[in-house]
C-alpha cells in the first residue's frame, strides 16, 4: 500500500512555507521569502551570469549574477578549464568578463559562495540576470494564505526544526549540533522504558534515533559531514544491523548520501549533499538568535492571527526596536499587504530603547 502524501503550505506576508507530509509526519520543509529576490541565489535557477574572476589558486571562477549579495563560484578542472553541464565532456576555457548561463546547484551555506555548474557561453550582450526557476520555487510563488489550523502546524514544525533537541518515538532524544565543519548528532535514552536486555534495548533505541535523525536532517536541509554518536553497542550482529537501519533510513532522501561505518566508539559518519541553505542559516544570525527579519516576519503572523480571532478590535503590536527598524527598511509593501488582509485596524511600535527586551519578544493584542 502507497504511504499517504500532503502538503501544507502557507504564504504569509513576506514569506511562504511548504512542508511534505507523510502519514501524518512532515519529512521534508521549504521556506521562501521576498527578501531573497534579487538578493539570494536559490537552488535549481538559471541565471546569465559574467566572469568576474578566474581564480585557479582556488580552482574557481567567480561569476556576478545581478544579485545584490551571492556572486556564484563555478568550480575549475585540473586543465584550468569548465565543464559544461553534468554529462557533457567539453571543456571550455573562460576569461574576465565573459557571459555565460549557468545553473544553481548548490546554495550559499556556511559563508560560501552559491555552487554552479556551465550550461551556455556567447552571451557577452546580456546583463547578469536570472532568467528560470525550478518549477518547486514557481509553486511557492502561486501559494496562497493558508487556514488558521495549517498556519499553526508550520508555526510549530518551523519552531521545533529550530530546536536542538527533538524527541525519538517511543522515547529518549536527539541533541543536533550544527558546527563550521560538521553536524554531530547525539543519541539520549532519556526516559525511554525498555526490557531487562540492555543490548537488545540499545539496539531499538539507536534503529528509532537513525529514522528520526534522517526525518530531522531532511527538515533542517542539514548537510555535508555529519556525525551520529549512537548508544554503544557490542555484538557485532547488532552493529551490523545497525548500519543497516541508518542506510535504510536514508534511503527516500532525494540528496546524495554517501555513507561511512560505525566506528568502535559508536559514532557512524556520512556526507550528505548541498542543495538548499540550511534552515538554521536562514531563519537565525550567526549568534544562534532568530534574526530580525525572522521575528518580523512572526509578529506580521501575530497581527493577522490576533485580528482575525477579534473581528473589529483594533490590534497593538510592539516588538524590539532592530526589529522595527528591519521592517520599516523592508523593500517590499508589508503594510500594504497587512491593511488588505484584516484592514486598517493595527498598529505596531518598538520598544523603548531603555526597556529590556529581547529580540524575540512580540506583544500582539488588542485595544
Amino acid at each position: 500500500m502507497s504511504e499517504k502524501l500532503e502538503t501544507w503550505i502557507d504564504a504569509s506576508i513576506g514569506e511562504t512555507r511548504e512542508a511534505l507530509v507523510r502519514d501524518g509526519r512532515p519529512i521534508a520543509l521549504r521556506v521562501s521569502r521576498v527578501s531573497d529576490e534579487g538578493r539570494r541565489a536559490r537552488w535549481g535557477e538559471l541565471y546569465c551570469a559574467r566572469v568576474r574572476e578566474v581564480d585557479q589558486r582556488r580552482r574557481g571562477v567567480f561569476l556576478d549574477l545581478g544579485l545584490r549579495e551571492d556572486q556564484a563560484f563555478l568550480p575549475l578542472g585540473e586543465d584550468g578549464k569548465v565543464r559544461r553541464g553534468q554529462r557533457e565532456r567539453e571543456r571550455v576555457a573562460l576569461t574576465e568578463g565573459a557571459g555565460v548561463v549557468v545553473h544553481v546547484t548548490r546554495e550559499s551555506a556556511r559563508g560560501k559562495n552559491p555552487v554552479v555548474e556551465l550550461v551556455e557561453t556567447g552571451h557577452d550582450g546580456e546583463s547578469p540576470h536570472r532568467i528560470g526557476r525550478h518549477d518547486s520555487d514557481e509553486e511557492l510563488v502561486l501559494a496562497k494564505p493558508a487556514d488558521a489550523q495549517v498556519r499553526a502546524k508550520l508555526e510549530a514544525l518551523v519552531e521545533d526544526c529550530l530546536s536542538r533537541t527533538a524527541p525519538i518515538p517511543g522515547g529518549g532524544a536527539l541533541t543536533i549540533e550544527p558546527t563550521a565543519a560538521l553536524v554531530a548528532i547525539d543519541v539520549d535514552s532519556g526516559a525511554r522504558p525498555g526490557s531487562g536486555d540492555p543490548e537488545r534495548f540499545a539496539l531499538d533505541l539507536n534503529i528509532a534515533a537513525a529514522n528520526e535523525a534522517a526525518r530531522q536532517i531532511r527538515l533542517r536541509n542539514l548537510a555535508g559531514v555529519i556525525a551520529i554518536d549512537f548508544v554503544s553497542l557490542r555484538a557485532k550482529s547488532h552493529r551490523k544491523a545497525l548500519e543497516d537501519a541508518v542506510r535504510a533510513a536514508f534511503a527516500g532522501d532525494p540528496w546524495s548520501v554517501q555513507f561511512g561505518e560505525l566506528s568502535r566508539f559508536g559514532v557512524f559518519d556520512l556526507a550528505r549533499s548541498q542543495l538548499r541553505a540550511p534552515l538554521h542559516e536562514r531563519l537565525k544570525d550567526a549568534d544562534g538568535r532568530l534574526s530580525a527579519e525572522t521575528v518580523a516576519l512572526m509578529a506580521l503572523r501575530g497581527i493577522e492571527r490576533e485580528a482575525r480571532a477579534l473581528t473589529g478590535r483594533q490590534i497593538a503590536c510592539t516588538v524590539a526596536p532592530d526589529v522595527k527598524a528591519w521592517l520599516d527598511a523592508a523593500e517590499f509593501d508589508w503594510r500594504g499587504e497587512l491593511s488588505n488582509r484584516i484592514g486598517m485596524r493595527w498598529s505596531l511600535d518598538a520598544a523603548p530603547r531603555e526597556a529590556f527586551w529581547p529580540r524575540d519578544k512580540i506583544d500582539a493584542r488588542p485595544l
